[in-house]
Formats: C-alpha cells, structure tokens, sequence
C-alpha cells in the first residue's frame, strides 16, 4: 500500500504538483497586483458631471404607464443626459432625455465619439490607436460584462498602452487596463484561477476544471503528509530522514509546511463553491421586503420634471430613482463616490434617520428577533477593508436566529452591502481566513499580513518546487532508463546467428 502511495505521489507530483508551484508564485503576486478592475468609485470618477442643459424631454407616458421599474437611473452620455429604465418585462430602456427618443445599443461611430470625449476629459494629450469590437478577452471575460457584449476596444498611445472597453448597451465605460496591469494580471490572477480566455469564457468546464484539479492537489497533499510522517523516525545512524540532497529538502519542507500546504490548497476549493456546497440565500427575498412594490412612471415623471427647480450639486454624476419602504427613494452619487439621500419633492439632501434605518432593518427578517442594531464606524469580523474598499460607516443588523444572520446596510441609500448567514460565515472563515489570513484586524494588518503570508507562501512553495524538481528528475530517469532498455533490446535483436 505505501508502495503504491510512493507512486502516485511522485507521478502526481509532476503535473499537480507543478499546478500547484505555479498557485503559489501567482499567489505572491497577488498579494500586491491584483485582477483589473473598476469598483464604484472608480466607475463615479469616470462618469461626467450631469448637466440639465438639454434636459429634459421626456418619453410618452403612454408608452410607460403600463410599466414598472425596479430601478432608474439619469447620467450623462457625452455632452446629453440619458435616463435609463430597468424594467421588468423588456430588461433595460434607454432614452435621450434631449430628445425623449430610446435607444437600445450603441454602434461603432457613437463609440467612437464616446471614446474621443473620455480621451479628452482622462487622458488629454493622448490619442487612440486602434479599435475592435469584440465579445471578450483576457480582461472581460468573466460574466460581469454579460449585459454589456459585444464591446467596443479602444487603445491609447500614452505611455502606460491604456486600453478601455465601451458597452455597446449602456455606452458606459465597463474596463480599463494598462500594460502594467495587463502583465501583472497574467502572472498573477490569470496564472492562479486558470483563468485563460479560452478555459474561463466556458464558466461550466473551467469551474469543473479547477474543481478537479484542486481535488487531485489535495491528494497529492495528503499522500505527501502521509509518507513524510511515515520515514519521520529515528535510524541507527541518528538520522530522522531516510534522504539526502533536494529530497531531504521536501522531505523536511513537507513535514513543517504541509498542513498549511493542506489548508492552502483546501480553502482555495472552496473559492469554487464546489456542487454549492457554501451557497449563500441571496438577498432576494429581503429586498422585496425592503421595497415593498416598483416604481411606477407617473412617480419618475413627478422626479424629472423638478429638475430645473431644485438642481443638483456640480459633484453629481448619477442619480437614481427607485422604491425604499414603499416610498420613493431619490440617490444622488457623487464624483468620488459618495452616495446622498436626496428627498423625492425638494430633491434637497434628505439623510436617513436612525429611526429610518431601524424600519428597514425590521422588514428584513420579520418573524426572527434582532438581537442588535448600531451604526458602525470600523470594520468587523464580516465586514472589513482588505484588496476592495468598503463603505463606512454602516448599519449592522444581527438576527437572533439558527443562523444569527448579519446584514450591513447602507446608511446612504438603504441598501443591503453585505449579508452573511450560516453558510457565507463558513466561507468568510474556511476562505478568507485560510487562503489569503483574514482572520482578524491584526493579521490583515501591514506590515504582518505581509509577513504572515510570504513566510507562509514562500514554504508552500519551497514544498511544491522540490517536489516537482524531483518528479521531473525521477521521469527524465525513466525515460533515459526506458531508451537505454529500448536500444539494448534493439541491439540483441539485430545480433546475426551464430
């Protein structure tokens, strides 16, 4: 049987195990260069302040008045407000607001003209060297970017080779990267989450793919385990290690960095959410609750038309109208991100109350006690900075329930940003905590988080680089042994009778 282990281990470690090297390097990388791209509050600095100049005609109402929305949006297009509408049969609508005509898609020449006018407002002095419309790439494969295909690609000659991406729906500006993203994004994130075009643009087979993979890693992990702690003990000669040379090496690498190897390559599983195994609820069924009904377009009428007598501040990029407690809810985002409670007649800063917030909370969970309720200034052990940013303060909610459900909810806007129940909390601790050592504010803390996690990575990597050095040794031995064997039987054979 230990034979048999001895085997799979080496054979497996020539091809996992070289995986798993590369897990790991990739892994360094990632520490400090991650996958490109936009958050909210890049996508708010990108956006144009909104001008009411050309607003606003508004569309038929004939036309409308059999609709409902879950949400709408007005933000600027170039040099024109638009008003888009998330409706629940026809998905999104569009409409120029200078005009009072829909639009369903963006093609080439508007593009283009997008394209030139973001070049002048982000990147003046430049000029675009090349455009392409294509379905995905490297940088926009993943399904974020589902509503906005085909894409536009445009490339700039500054001197980082900016490229960004235009949606052929929205007209928005979805990506950017520059060439010292684009490399760092290969070596790190494309290399770690096997995450070429052509595997990741099929979502099915690269889930299954990675899954698989991981699974034989944890293999090869444990049968390592196994047979380093079985040739662990004393010899006659004194020695605890049966090996001498790069295998003593891995022999001894594996015994002191093998569980942490296990538990590595384990929680980065579970990143995957193998067969749904940490499946989260959602927060469906919350916001339904929360919002009680759509928005309907008499109310987006009554919004729009008090435009001209209550302007917006300069800072506004992008308002959005929808339904909060049954009401109408007005939200204001701003240049750098901030979001501002506008009420829905004056269109005047209208803030949340802690009476408000406490409303919402309760529509969440109605039948469950809540045990707490506070504004929060600083993270937590669920909701914390760390590669992304996050907004403060927030308003935690904590149900008293079987699975004691938190919800953070923000005080702008009223919006649930994070909600863990049973299954996320496993996740937040298995993943987090295992693959990237969140585990609490000190560990996440610079400069040990950085030392926590080299001294970590680097022997997960000293374990995986020894190993595949003397699997791909052991099979060029093999091999030489193999054509030796091949030649000397070659040789007999050919031999003339005597």
């Amino acid at each position: 049987m230990v034979k048999i282990l001895f085997l799979l281990h080496r054979y497996l470690g020539i091809t996992i195990g070289l995986v798993m090297l590369l897990w790991t390097m990739s892994g360094i990388i990632m520490m400090y260069k991650q996958y490109p791209e936009i958050d909210h509050w890049e996508a708010s600095s990108l956006k144009k302040n909104i001008e009411l100049d050309n607003c606003c005609k508004l569309p038929s109402s004939q036309i409308l008045l059999d609709e409902s929305f879950s949400k709408v949006q007005l933000e600027m297009l170039n040099s024109e407000p638009v008003l888009r509408l998330n409706t629940k049969d026809r998905g999104l609508i569009s409409y120029q607001l200078s005009s009072g005509i829909a639009f369903n898609s963006i093609d080439q020449s508007r593009a283009k003209d997008i394209a030139e006018n973001f070049v002048s407002d982000h990147y003046p002095g430049s000029a675009i060297t090349g455009s392409f419309t294509l379905d995905n790439d490297q940088w926009t494969v993943s399904s974020r970017y589902h509503n906005h295909r085909p894409l536009f690609k445009f490339g700039l000659d500054n001197s980082e080779s900016t490229e960004f991406y235009i949606s052929s729906h929205t007209g928005s500006i979805v990506q950017i990267t520059t060439s010292d993203q684009r490399l760092w994004g290969y070596l790190g994130a494309v290399i770690h989450w096997l995450y070429p075009t052509m595997l990741r643009q099929n979502t099915a087979v690269w889930a299954q793919v990675v899954i698989w993979l991981t699974i034989v890693g944890i293999f090869l992990t444990v049968t390592g385990l196994y047979i380093g702690i079985h040739q662990f003990w004393k010899r006659r000669n004194g020695r605890l290690s049966p090996y001498r040379g790069i295998v003593l090496y891995h022999h001894y690498s594996g015994l002191i960095f093998g569980i942490l190897t296990l538990t590595w390559v384990a929680s980065g599983l579970l990143s995957m959410n193998p067969w749904g195994m940490l499946e989260g609820e959602g927060i469906a069924d919350e916001y339904q609750r929360m919002t009680e009904r759509e928005l309907t377009w008499p109310e987006v009428e009554q919004v729009l038309t008090r435009l001209d007598t209550a302007p917006m501040t300069p800072d506004t990029v992008q308002l959005d109208i929808s339904v909060m407690a049954g009401e109408v809810s007005v939200i204001a985002h701003e240049r750098n991100g901030n979001k501002q409670r506008l009420h829905p007649e004056s269109l005047q800063a209208y803030p949340y109350s802690l009476d408000e917030l406490e409303n919402l909370a309760r529509r969440l969970q109605p039948d469950s006690l809540i045990t707490s309720m506070q504004l929060i200034t600083a993270a937590d052990y669920y909701y914390y900075v760390h590669h992304e940013p996050r907004e403060f303060p927030v308003y935690r909610v904590i149900i008293g329930d079987s699975q004691r459900r938190h919800y953070y909810l923000s005080p702008a806007d009223g919006h649930i940003l994070l909600k863990v129940d049973s299954n996320l909390r496993w996740y937040r601790w298995l993943f987090n905590g295992f693959h990237r050592g969140d585990f609490n504010k000190l560990t996440r803390s610079r400069p040990f988080w950085d030392s926590f996690m080299l001294s970590f990575l680097i022997g997960v990597t000293l374990v995986c680089g020894t190993g595949s050095y003397m699997g791909i040794r052991r099979l060029r031995i093999d091999l030489s042994r193999k054509r030796r064997d091949n030649k000397q039987t070659g040789s007999k054979v050919s031999e003339p009778m005597p």
